[in-house]
């Protein structure tokens, strides 16, 4: 870095009034370090201007540059190979067919320099497994010797021993130049500038650049920005912001599990219960009281069946006996006749008493009754007389009248109404029961009315019949009701306490929340501002991105645009902007797959190649692959550039970046790489491909170790190669040659996808019908169609001997490069 992060940090926060002070200063300490960041918290001491410690001037290695590599015993590898370079910046291009070698040796130096393959690393266990080389396993070793700038070269070495089967279970080596050997790496200051500027860059790693995970191309490019120290601060703030919300986190949990399981309780309370904890932060102090029973619910069946366990019937048995028998008695006392006789001459005295009253008030009279008795003074002596002995004859049974209608009003009043609680069942399990206790109640308050003394005595006899089922049909609900009372209470008493236990934690939390709400403040800051610092120094890469996509992209609509980085966590991810003819396309999924891994190549060499990177070389591992002819020349052209100032090494196994090379005007060496017998690897100066297809069959029929049957499987495809090769070099050049644009002579090449139709094409310029029969008339043509055709499929007839049918091919192969019809 260029600026101090810390002081960056500091002035960011200062300019900043949308956070706190207390959040700021734990962003501060969070970039100290862990201690000064739980002093803070613990303390509240504040953090104070420091040194960034993340960009303190450390050692870093200078200009390194490969010089070679041997392998042996590796992969595809048997003897000890050396591959020669040229410390310098220049372009190497390792070309060879697949199976050739050439990608054992990409492995050989990604595995010495970084400790591992890409491609292992997507592949099954088997293919780590199987990394000895079947004809010559032992020794096995690697050795990649390196010259660095000011200190001279450096040997790194990876040998196995015999019995390894393990690639990791290597002895890693590395020795300067007049030193001593050491063990790893660690010594020479590379493990950072690896991680950060990895130079090699292999065909799956170019493949799954953009198709892998988003996170990994954010990675790749946010680990080279220098910004590690905020990163690390962010991580501390995570850290202590994870611990301090742990009890949210557990407490939000058991909440929402208290809640189903209130909801899930047939209890008023609970439901009471779920609806207060269904939200996010609920009434502690409603909850606490509910679960206490300081709240009472008074609505559903709980308050009917508290009502149901406490309900009485009307009157006890002894109570209804005793008005009965009291009823009965008073009854006695008045019998029938009497009482008919009394009530006689009770109305006659009445009669007489308002007839005196008359006399008083009005004198002397003719009986207002009957009209013919005179109602004077001497009759109304003799009545006053007759009422006084009447009256005293009565008052027995006046007595006898007052306590009959006392024991009648008191054996009335036992006929309460049915109280409204039985009107309904409160629960369907106690229909039956509340039912028949209504019933019974029912039948209780029909009972006679009384109204004479006949009906008094039924009234008695009511009390004693009827009472007795009365209660036994309310006991019966009053226990059923204390069934489902306690059915309820054994499942909202466990339940109550844990809501109570939850309510007492949660109060804690409450009073704790805010440190943990100051460190989400924090890390919502260094989110936002680590993002912002890391785009801003990304461009960058982004403008080299851009540089190299103009040079790739050649014929292509698609422009590239903006490069971000954006989210963050399990959602970080690269924005790139793309235009198709000038029109917004959103991202780069229009891209096709040639033109995908050209984008991943263009974000791959800007960042491999940045000046803070002590490496001067950079490894490609057939990058060509996927794309067409144009981005093949403008592939050319790019590493063209790059190698004026980059050691630039390319293996391939397509022919068309050799060609491409030799086509252009660059400056490249081409080694040829070819895997013989016993995988021996032979490396010689660049030839024409059709040569070493050529080569390379002659030297499987005269492998003396390769079965019969596989030679006669191999030999067709490797012979069509030729075929098509030499085809394809004198179809390109003579079509180039009048003018023909490369992408309409790739198109008609790619057309005519049959070996026939592209040696038809190589002779004539175009396909014609009677082809086969003119051109294939000459047996060794004839035979040479025949071995590069249906053979391909079903392996060299038994018949045919394989070297003639590799010489019959070398001459036809003859004739194509002249042209000869």
């Amino acid at each position: 870095m260029t600026e101090n992060l810390v002081t960056w940090v500091w002035d960011q926060l200062d300019a900043d009034d949308s956070i706190e002070d207390d959040a700021k200063f734990l962003v501060l300490a969070s970039l100290g370090g862990d201690t000064e960041l739980d002093e803070q918290l613990s303390t509240g001491v504040k953090a104070s201007r420091g040194a960034d410690t993340h960009d303190a001037n450390a050692h870093v290695p200078a200009g390194i540059f490969l010089s070679s590599i041997e392998v042996q015993g590796f992969r595809g590898i048997g003897p000890k190979t050396k591959v020669q370079f040229a410390p310098k910046p220049g372009l190497t291009i390792i070309a060879g067919r697949n199976g050739s070698g050439k990608s054992s040796i990409a492995e050989a130096f990604e595995l010495v320099l970084t400790g591992g393959t890409y491609r292992w690393k997507q592949k099954s266990a088997q293919w780590k497994e199987h990394w000895r080389n079947l004809h010559a396993g032992d020794p096995a070793s690697i050795r990649v010797d390196v010259i660095e700038e000011d200190e001279g070269p450096i040997a790194i070495t990876s040998t196995w021993a015999a019995d390894a089967t393990d690639v990791d279970a290597r002895t890693v080596k590395s020795q300067r130049h007049g030193e001593k050997q050491e063990d790893g790496l660690g010594h020479l200051g590379w493990q950072r500038p690896l991680d950060l500027f990895r130079p090699i860059l292999s065909y799956d790693e170019l493949g799954g650049l953009l198709e892998g995970k988003p996170s990994e191309l954010y990675d790749a490019l946010a680990n080279v920005l220098g910004v590690g120290q905020l990163g690390d601060a962010l991580k501390r703030i995570q850290v202590r912001l994870k611990d301090a919300k742990a009890p949210a986190t557990d407490l939000n949990n058991r909440r929402r599990d208290l809640q189903a399981r209130a909801a899930d309780l047939d209890d008023e309370r609970a439901a009471a219960a779920a609806a207060l904890l269904k939200k996010t932060v609920p009434d502690v102090a409603a909850l606490r009281s509910l679960a206490t029973g300081g709240t009472v619910v008074d609505k559903g069946p709980l308050p009917r069946l508290r009502g149901l366990k406490d309900i009485a019937p009307p009157s006890s048995h002894e109570q209804a006996k005793a008005a009965a028998d009291r009823l009965r008695a008073a009854i006695a006392s008045l019998a029938d006749a009497a009482v008919d006789t009394s009530t006689r001459r009770a109305a006659r005295l009445t009669l007489l008493e308002r007839a005196l009253q008359a006399h008083a008030e009005h004198g002397d009279m003719t009986c207002p009754v009957c009209h013919q008795g005179e109602l004077d003074e001497s009759w109304a002596e003799t009545s006053k007389t007759q009422v006084a002995a009447e009256r005293a004859e009565l008052r027995d049974l006046a007595e006898a009248q007052q306590t009959y209608d006392l024991a009648l009003d008191a054996a009335r009043k036992l006929i309460i109404a049915r109280p409204a609680i039985l009107d309904q069942s409160p629960l369907p399990a106690l229909d039956d029961t509340v039912a028949s206790a209504r019933d019974a109640w029912t039948t209780w308050v029909t009972a006679p009315d009384g109204s004479s003394a006949s009906k008094a005595g039924d009234l008695a006899d009511h009390l004693e019949l009827h009472l007795d089922d009365l209660t036994t049909a309310l006991t019966a609900v009053r226990e059923a009701a204390g069934v489902e009372l306690s059915a309820r209470e054994d499942e909202w008493e466990p339940l109550a306490a844990a809501i109570a236990g939850w309510c007492t934690e949660q109060e804690d939390w409450l009073a704790k929340k805010p440190t943990a709400d100051l460190l989400a403040i924090a890390e919502k800051w260094l989110k936002d501002n680590d993002l912002r610092l890391k785009n801003e120094r990304v461009s960058r890469i982004a403008d080299g991105a851009r540089e190299a996509w103009a040079k790739l992209r050649q014929e292509s609509n698609v422009e590239i645009g903006s490069l971000e980085l954006a989210g963050s966590g399990t959602q970080r991810r690269v924005r790139i902007g793309s235009t198709v003819d000038g029109e917004d396309a959103g991202s780069i999924a229009v891209l096709s797959q040639g033109e995908l891994h050209a984008l991943a190549l263009a974000l791959f060499l800007p960042r491999a190649t940045m000046a803070e990177s002590p490496f001067r070389f950079v490894v490609l591992d057939d990058p060509v692959q996927a794309m067409d002819p144009a981005k093949v020349d403008g592939l050319v052209d790019l590493l063209s550039d790059l190698a004026k100032t980059r050691q630039v090494i390319v293996l391939s196994h397509d022919d068309r970046l050799p060609a491409a090379v030799r086509r252009s005007s660059s400056d490249a060496t081409i080694i040829e790489v070819s895997r013989g017998q016993g995988s021996v690897i032979e490396l010689a100066t660049a030839d024409d491909p059709t040569t070493r297809y050529l080569r390379d069959a002659f030297a499987l029929t005269k492998d003396q170790q390769l079965p019969d049957e596989a030679l006669r499987r191999t030999l067709p495809g490797i012979l069509r190669m030729a075929v098509e090769s030499a085809a394809r070099d004198r179809f390109f050049v003579s079509s180039l040659a009048t003018g023909t644009p490369l992408a309409e002579v790739e198109k008609e090449w790619t057309k005519n996808s049959k070996t026939t139709a592209r040696i038809c094409l190589a002779i004539h310029g175009e396909w014609r019908e009677d082809f086969r029969s003119t051109w294939g008339a000459a047996p060794y043509r004839k035979f040479a169609l025949m071995n590069v055709g249906g053979a391909l499929h079903k392996g060299l007839p038994e018949h045919i001997d394989p070297l003639h049918a590799a010489r019959d091919v070398e001459k036809a192969i003859a004739d194509i490069r002249e042209g000869a019809k």
